[in-house]
């Protein structure tokens, strides 16, 4: 633990960085591939010229005068054709010295010079109509705006570049990255590194180029493929706020650095940085960076990027600059520059609206509540269909958040404690109308209009603290509820439904055994880069009686069954959840129904799903559906046979049967709402109990991890049945300190903390 303290600080105070972004596409690039194999992703490498960057801070702070130039060293325009070989940096583990790269310079703009590896010319991973492409962003345009490029961009938001080899001109260098990437997981995509601003001529440090310049990669990034074009544009962007912000503030905090660098990619009109990977960890500190975690920091990544793009959409792009030229760091320097700006807002206000955002996300209840950017995805919550909670106490980390949900019941009465002065709690009630309202630490919350005018009640429990945990507790009781009950993760039945043959789809049929309201419907995407394709939106319509066999002749569509979850909501790899409440379809026991997925878009618009044969684990087979030039696609099985080969779409229907009352929070003895208790001692040593509850049967996985993301073990990896479960952790190889543990299942994520005291 001191060592990764020791290494957050050093980082603290570096300027190099590494893009480490998976982009999606931009409207005026249709990509068809990420542009790099699949099972392979970009990493951030910041840490990984640590060393060499103290050694250029420390230098640079006693010899100033190694930022002039002189008119021995200065730079003159660079032509087509010409030949340069320049410094570049092994980022591999080994970490070998800077090496020189020969290239040619294959483009030059108003803005930019674009050199090329030789290498990576002749091997054809870069092609002139990549260059112009490259250069022409650069220049002149962006998806955001077609008449004005990156750098202009990029300066208007944040600030002018540095210049110390008094060429205007930024060189940008396409090559091969060295960073031991050997045909799967992480690779370096592009990269700034402040040592090129030094002169080597007065500084000693005779590798460096003494020019602006950053690098962009071409192995296994594939600047030929659209996506990968695409994916190094966006690149740009980013790597040039990094450059813009070194000279203004070098010693900036990473996470207001690289936030500011994956907004620079949305304000060029580039979609942000993977939400996804926010809304699944949203109770973690908000500064932190695991620099060293090639996993995590991808999180941290995410974060940055909602939590800036909330700022600029409340308060302008124009406040960037300011905090870019503040001279103070982190939540002060955003404090500085929204006053320099002339806003009202400071950071602990912004923060506080923010989490309430990423859940209602609506600024026609309050401006601060909402986001511009569209369709961005909810944080996992503890959700709550039995109103009667028993008490339970969790931790919220410092600057950092946990949403507790209720979704079922009326009359709720809920009580929150905790002795921490930074825990602040609202509750968002959402139905015929939706509000925020405050809920008073150690007081009764009620809301008599739970269960009619308010449907859903998110309570969002935030701790303002920027150094310490908050421990709290909570309670709650109502009347009524629901308990739920999942119908298979593998369909017994997929096959054509009896419609007109224009529109023809295929149904996956439930034999219900209870009667109910389909609550939710749940489908596992193929975790392949190619999964899902397009802008479109997964459309799910319910049939009920429609006949079980080939032919049968179909029910009739009831109106307002179908729901729709745009493309940018959902996840590869994952299951993924539609609410079907408001469809208001009712279920009969022993009465099938049958769901029907579709594409909803535009022409082109794919999504691939996992295929399962009832019996064991999901196949690598993926099935396309395929939006088609004719209104909603269906689905296409590349197998001719795809009716009657035992396979099926991994397709999971969740059925909510209301009960009335205080109840219990079992019925027959089996739990009414997925819950994980605290883990009991706790604190221990050198063991404890985790128990988790389970209203229906499903795949669990229960995972222990370090204070610093790390996987420490795996606890439960399958199939359990529906019920309460038991599960020892013995840590007698461990050492003392903070540890979480995490359970998923299906959509159901939740997180606490056990402290091991030896």
């Amino acid at each position: 633990m001191q060592h990764y303290f020791v290494r957050q600080f050093i980082v603290f105070i570096l300027g190099f960085i590494v893009c480490a972004t998976l982009h999606a596409q931009p409207s005026e690039i249709i990509a068809t591939d990420k542009g790099f194999p699949p099972n392979s992703y970009p990493i951030h490498g910041s840490d990984l010229l640590w060393k060499q960057e103290l050694e250029v801070r420390k230098f640079i702070k006693e010899h100033p005068e190694a930022m002039k130039s002189n008119s021995l060293h200065k730079t003159t325009s660079y032509n087509l054709g010409d030949k340069k070989s320049w410094y570049a940096d092994d980022l591999s583990p080994a970490n070998g010295p800077r090496y020189l790269v020969p290239s040619t310079c294959k483009a030059f703009g108003i803005n930019c010079y674009i050199f090329v590896e030789d290498s990576s010319w002749t091997a054809g991973r870069v092609t002139q109509s990549s260059v112009d492409s490259i250069r022409i962003y650069f220049d002149s345009k962006t998806p955001a705006n077609p008449s004005r490029g990156i750098f202009a961009t990029d300066t208007s938001a944040f600030g002018n570049p540095p210049d110390v080899d008094h060429d205007p001109r930024i060189i940008i260098l396409l090559l091969n990255i060295k960073d031991g990437y050997s045909g799967s997981g992480g690779f370096v995509e592009g990269y700034f590194y402040s040592f090129n601003e030094v002169n080597p001529l007065t500084s000693g440090y005779g590798t460096s180029n003494f020019a602006e310049m950053f690098y962009i990669d071409t192995n296994p990034l594939n600047l030929t493929t659209s996506g990968g074009l695409t994916s190094g544009i966006s690149t740009l962007a980013h790597e040039f706020q990094h450059m813009i912000h070194y000279i203004h503030d070098p010693s900036e905090i990473i996470f207001v650095n690289e936030g500011c660098s994956v907004l620079a990619e949305v304000n060029c009109g580039f979609p942000i940085y993977n939400p996804v990977l926010y809304a699944n960890e949203p109770n973690h500190y908000l500064l932190d960076w695991r620099s060293g975690d090639m996993t995590h920091v991808l999180n941290d990544y995410s974060r940055a990027a909602r939590f800036f793009v909330y700022l600029r959409d409340q308060v302008g792009i124009g406040v960037f600059k300011k905090i870019v030229a503040s001279t103070q760091h982190g939540t002060a320097g955003i404090d500085t520059g929204l006053q320099a700006y002339g806003s009202p807002l400071r950071f602990n206000g912004i923060l506080q609206d923010w989490f309430i955002a990423n859940i209602l996300d609506d600024r026609s209840v309050n401006s601060l509540y909402g986001y511009s950017y569209p369709n961005l995805p909810k944080p996992v919550e503890q959700t709550f269909f039995d109103p009667n909670v028993a008490l339970t106490t969790d931790t919220v980390q410092n600057y950092a958040v946990q949403y507790i949900a209720f979704k079922a019941g009326s009359q709720l009465h809920a009580t929150f404690t905790s002795s921490n002065p930074s825990l602040i709690i609202k509750a968002i009630e959402i139905g015929s109308s939706k509000q925020v309202r405050d809920v008073p630490i150690g007081t009764e919350f009620t809301e008599p209009s739970f269960g009619t005018t308010y449907n859903e009640i998110h309570f969002v429990v935030m701790n303002t603290d920027p150094n310490n945990q908050a421990i709290y507790s909570y309670t709650a009781s109502g009347t009524g509820g629901i308990t739920q009950t999942t119908l298979s993760y593998a369909s017994s039945e997929v096959y054509y439904t009896n419609l007109p043959s224009s529109n023809q789809k295929l149904a996956t049929r439930f034999s219900p055994t209870v009667s109910g309201q389909l609550y939710s419907v749940s489908v596992e995407l193929n975790g392949g880069g190619s999964a899902i394709k397009g802008s479109g939106n997964l459309r799910v319509s319910a049939y009920p009686n429609i006949s079980g066999s080939i032919g049968g002749i179909p029910g009739t569509l009831i109106i307002g069954t179908s729901v729709s979850k745009p493309f940018s909501q959902l996840v590869s790899g994952s299951w993924n959840e539609i609410d079907m409440r408001g469809a208001n379809v009712p279920i009969t026991a022993g009465t099938d129904f049958h769901i029907v997925v579709e594409v909803d878009g535009t022409t082109g618009d794919t999504l691939q799903f996992l295929l399962d044969d009832g019996t064991t684990s999901p196949t690598n087979r993926t099935s396309s559906y395929r939006n088609g030039a004719n209104g909603l696609g269906w689905y296409n099985r590349a197998d001719p046979n795809y009716a009657n080969d035992g396979k099926n779409l991994l397709i999971a229907a969740t059925i909510a049967i209301p009960f009335t009352g205080v109840e219990e929070s079992t019925l027959n003895g089996v739990p009414r709402s997925f819950v994980l208790n605290q883990n009991y001692p706790n604190p221990f040593n050198p063991s404890t109990t985790i128990k988790f509850q389970m209203p229906s049967k499903g795949f669990v996985k229960l995972k222990i991890y370090d204070m610093i993301g790390r996987e420490v073990t795996t606890l439960v990896d399958g199939f359990q049945e529906a019920g309460t479960h038991d599960v020892k952790f013995d840590a007698s190889n461990l050492p003392s300190g903070v540890y979480f543990y995490r359970i998923t299942s299906g959509t159901y994520v939740a997180t606490k903390k056990l402290v091991l005291i030896k």
